[in-house]
């Protein structure tokens, strides 16, 4: 079943615990701690592969999750880093971000609105790092100095990032067929690549895009049929409007109009003017009209209709038949060296633009950079730095050792002095995160 909408959770993986051990062999019966460190959590990260064209894979598995790092043991042995998780899916998926804040934001006619972009996988083999494992625990071995020289305390290994997706496919194609339904798009895809679309003389034979390779010359030709379109899709009429965002992803757009229809200079006007309403995108990408099953009428009518256009639209429409393969093999070389240039300056402004190859977030150990913000509550004082609270999280509360260690670095870090100054009294409670500490004054 096709699909091109997904929303999931990633987890990535927890760090392992860092091991309290002392060592105790024969003879060496204080042989001090020799407790290693955790391993490292497995990170999530995506990547863009050709043979997946579609999202349906997600619909049934929602939670993700990277493997948790390995305790570390005695003899300071350091536990294996978690396996890193590689979801793998289609060229062309935009991946966003999703909070409850980013809900309320979406609007009616774009839901996604306040939804952050995360990645944008546009190539083949494009990867994008989403989601970093938590950093193992010392172990006590860690924690040795000159005034500690026995520290019965290790850390705990931190949480990895966890975050909602929302994820949005774009096929990516050189050329998009897009026109009324039954004007052949299908049959000309079947005809051009390696499609094998259902075919049928009623509309909306074509329920969800399809996708097929043209070989001309030494070239590969990627096509896109998406379902036919009627007026007023681009404001969500029949099917077609579902999948317009395939086209955006298109080099060139072929636009098929079925020369037998009653009106069809009618039919290509209404057509442009849907895409051109859906997005500004679609109204600058260059395209083409075909004229279709020239086999069914005569070359004075051809003519007449071809003038007709011409004059109206200033356009000179191209003549195919499916059926006899008449114009195909012409219109497969013609559509080979516009795409071919398409691509050379879509090249050529791309070195100009940063690159999105691969998104790093935070690294696993968070960067001190010593900023603290210092806030008095009703009673208590709130202390907060990024690397100061994964401290915390990855200390065992239970052990009084280890909590003391918390207020050594608040003492380290000028902590105490910058609470003096503000008016902290001995006696009063500073928090970070959820735990409390008590000043002692400096």
């Amino acid at each position: 079943m096709f699909s091109d909408e997904a929303r999931i959770r990633i987890e990535a993986g927890k760090g392992g615990d860092g091991c309290a051990h002392f060592r105790r062999e024969k003879y060496i019966p204080n042989g001090g701690p020799d407790g290693g460190d955790g391993g490292r959590g497995g990170d999530v990260i995506f990547q863009a592969v050709n043979n997946l064209h579609t999202l349906s894979d997600f619909r049934s598995q929602k939670l993700h999750r990277a493997e948790n790092g390995v305790p570390g043991n005695k003899k300071n042995m350091t536990g294996r880093c978690g396996k890193d998780l590689i979801i793998k899916v289609p060229v062309g998926t935009i991946i966003r971000e999703v909070t409850p804040e980013s809900l309320e934001k979406g609007t009616a006619e774009d839901p996604k609105a306040g939804m952050r972009v995360l990645a944008d996988l546009k190539e083949l083999g494009q990867t994008a790092t989403l989601a970093i494992g938590g950093i193992g625990g010392k172990g006590n071995a860690g924690f040795v100095s000159s005034i500690r020289q026995a520290p019965n305390f290790a850390e705990k290994g931190d949480t990895g990032e966890q975050f909602d997706l929302d994820l949005e496919l774009k096929l990516v194609a050189d050329v998009a067929l897009v026109g009324y339904p039954s004007v052949g798009k299908s049959t000309f895809i079947s005809v051009v690549s390696n499609a094998k679309p259902k075919i049928a003389e009623y509309h909306f034979t074509t329920l969800v895009p399809n996708l097929g390779v043209a070989k001309v010359r030494d070239h590969d030709l990627v096509f896109v049929d998406v379902p036919g379109l009627i007026e007023g899709a681009s404001e969500g009429k029949g099917l077609g409007h579902q999948f317009l965002r395939h086209i955006e992803r298109s080099h060139f757009v072929l636009q098929l109009v079925d020369m037998n229809s009653d009106t069809p200079l009618q039919d290509f006007e209404i057509i442009r003017k849907e895409l051109e309403s859906f997005s500004p995108k679609l109204a600058k990408k260059e395209f083409l009209p075909v004229f279709t099953k020239i086999d069914l009428t005569d070359n004075e009518l051809e003519d007449f209709l071809v003038a007709e256009f011409e004059a109206k639209f200033g356009i000179t429409p191209w003549k195919v038949s499916a059926a006899t393969h008449e114009g195909i093999p012409e219109l497969l070389h013609h559509l080979i060296e516009v795409v071919d240039k398409i691509k050379e300056n879509t090249e050529e402004e791309m070195l100009f633009e940063d690159s999105n190859e691969v998104v790093n977030f935070r690294p696993a150990e968070i960067v001190d950079e010593r900023y603290v913000e210092i806030e008095k509550a009703e009673n208590w004082w709130t202390v907060k730095n990024a690397r100061l609270e994964q401290m915390v999280r990855q200390t065992d509360m239970e052990n009084e050792e280890a909590r003391e260690r918390i207020y050594d670095v608040l003492k380290k870090w000028n902590i105490l002095i910058k609470l003096n100054d503000k008016g902290a009294l001995p006696g009063e409670q500073i928090r970070i995160n959820e735990y409390f500490w008590v000043y002692r004054g400096v």
